[in-house]
């Protein structure tokens, strides 16, 4: 008798692991989302809406999405509706005074929701659907800085985009860190967020070089 016993328990201990293994990956995206927050407290879930402001506030923007009007805004700031997924959203504002300035808006990951692991068949699809619809990612509230149309010197020039440089690498920051930490957690990989925010550099300078600095006047 003991020994049908100790069959019976070495049978039943693959079974054991299999449970105890699929317990493990069915808590993997709590310890991922958790890695990559740094152990902050999980955000609530997305609410679709986001609050345009504009540096100097009163700019008139129209928000563009897959190359279709999403809304217009007759002065900043504004809260606008957005769907998820994984394409971008454009901001255009305008203000007296100020240089046109074109902001592009790219949907990161909800820690507010369940971001699917591909782990057992049903993490496998579900994970591949997040990732194909974007439907657990979001976008974030932003502040578009419109320059001056004409700058008293080079040195101001330049020290309003260097200000706004770091602002854009400040904002990055704190999205690369968590894919540092877990990129499982945020879908995107350290890499492509660094590659947003060189692109949003890049577009920074372009403007940079478009910049107006206003004459000297001489004295007679």
């Amino acid at each position: 008798m003991p020994s049908v016993i100790s069959h019976r328990r070495v049978a039943a201990l693959p079974a054991l692991l299999g449970l105890m293994l699929l317990s493990g990956c069915g808590t993997y995206h709590i310890r991922a989302d958790s890695s990559a927050l740094d152990g902050q407290q999980k955000p609530p879930e997305w609410n679709g809406t986001i609050t345009i402001s504009s540096d100097p506030a009163g700019a008139r923007c129209s928000v563009t999405r897959d190359g279709s009007l999403v809304t217009e805004i007759a002065s900043t700031p504004a809260n606008v509706q957005l769907q998820r997924g994984n394409s971008p959203a454009v901001v255009s504002c305008s203000a007296p005074g100020r240089m046109p300035t074109t902001e592009t808006l790219r949907p990161l990951r909800d820690f507010g929701l369940h971001h699917h692991q591909p782990t057992g068949p049903n993490g496998i699809v579900q994970g591949r659907i997040d990732i194909e619809t974007g439907r657990v990612r979001r976008f974030y509230d932003t502040t578009v800085a419109l320059p001056p149309a004409s700058f008293a010197s080079a040195a101001d020039r330049d020290a309003w985009f260097a200000s706004r440089a770091q602002a854009i690498r400040s904002y990055w920051a704190l999205h690369i860190a968590r894919a540092e930490r877990n990129s499982d957690a945020t879908i995107d990989t350290a890499q492509t967020l660094r590659g947003y925010m060189d692109a949003d550099l890049a577009a920074l300078d372009r403007q940079k070089s478009g910049a107006v600095v206003a004459a000297v006047r001489r004295g007679r």
